[in-house]
């Protein structure tokens, strides 16, 4: 730090000196003037109202020209000038940078404050457009319970309309139950014993490993007893099988006594037998021979 005063101090201190040594008081000195400004100055020594006597100077060896107004003076710049010139030049070009630095925060500050002003509004903006959503929310709201209590209260009234409906239906449905029940009751027997309903209708069995007795009862409908009479090959009533049927009832009946190799299996069903209280009992017989047999 004391290094840079001190060479700050010496490159004042010379520009001093040089402006000094060539300043106009300087120059107005006798050893800096010409011969023809010194008769000049001689000659004002004279009385003002005599002409003024120029003295001619004598042609010498030295010319001096005076066509030039402004002579050149050559004077060799030292290091301690060339050191101050380019620090002068260097604060001037870092006061440039630091101004137009300074220019770019402005404008910086200038963009980012409208940027956050926009930003701002817009925030304002969507706060107010989210206000009124919410207040037409609420509205929506306040409407939607009046309509869900006013809905209840209608629903309350229909409710109580409907039990006295409801119990004045369930007596009506009381009193015909017992005619619906022994009419379904006929119906199903009915389907139980008709041979369009019982050889028609589908089936739905899958077995792993069951005997034929067992698969055909899980093929005929409710009611129905299975028989067997396997008189040649009683080992049938052991042997088990692997059955997946959804085919018709008689067709799935005829599938399952194909599919036995060594013995020719029969079905016959029995339509018209009835139970010891008088009750439609339909069978079907499973049989290794024939009716001639």
């Amino acid at each position: 730090m004391k290094n840079g005063l001190l060479l700050l101090a010496l490159m004042v201190g010379a520009q001093t000196a040089i402006a000094g040594a060539y300043s106009d008081a300087a120059l107005s000195g006798a050893h800096a003037m010409s011969p023809f400004d010194r008769s000049y100055e001689a000659g004002r020594a004279q009385s003002i109202n005599q002409p003024v006597d120029y003295q001619r100077t004598k042609p010498a060896a030295l010319q001096i020209d005076l066509s030039a107004d402004d002579p050149t003076i050559s004077v060799e710049e030292t290091e301690t000038e060339r050191v101050y010139r380019q620090t002068l030049a260097e604060l001037e070009r870092s006061q440039r940078d630091l101004h137009q630095a300074h220019q770019r925060t402005e404008e910086q500050l200038r963009v980012a404050t409208e940027n956050a002003e926009l930003s701002e509004q817009a925030r304002r903006q969507n706060l107010l457009a989210q206000r009124a959503e919410l207040e037409h929310a609420l509205r929506l709201n306040e409407q939607a319970q009046r309509e869900v209590e006013r809905v209840k209260q209608e629903q309350i009234a229909d409710i109580a309309q409907m039990k006295a409906q409801s119990e004045q239906l369930l007596m009506l449905a009381e009193s015909k139950a017992e005619v619906i029940e022994s009419s379904a009751h006929k119906r199903v027997i009915l389907e139980r014993i008709d041979p369009t309903v019982v050889m028609n209708g589908t089936v739905s069995v899958e077995y792993e490993a069951a005997t034929i007795k067992e698969i055909v009862t899980g093929m005929m409908p409710v009611g129905w007893r299975v028989e067997v009479d396997f008189r040649k090959h009683p080992q049938l009533l052991s042997r088990r099988y692997q059955f997946i049927s959804t085919d018709p009832r008689d067709l799935a009946l005829r599938q399952l006594t194909a599919s036995v190799r060594d013995a020719r299996v029969r079905f016959k069903y029995f339509w018209d037998l009835k139970d010891a209280q008088g009750n439609p009992s339909p069978m079907i017989l499973l049989s290794d021979t024939n009716d001639r047999e």
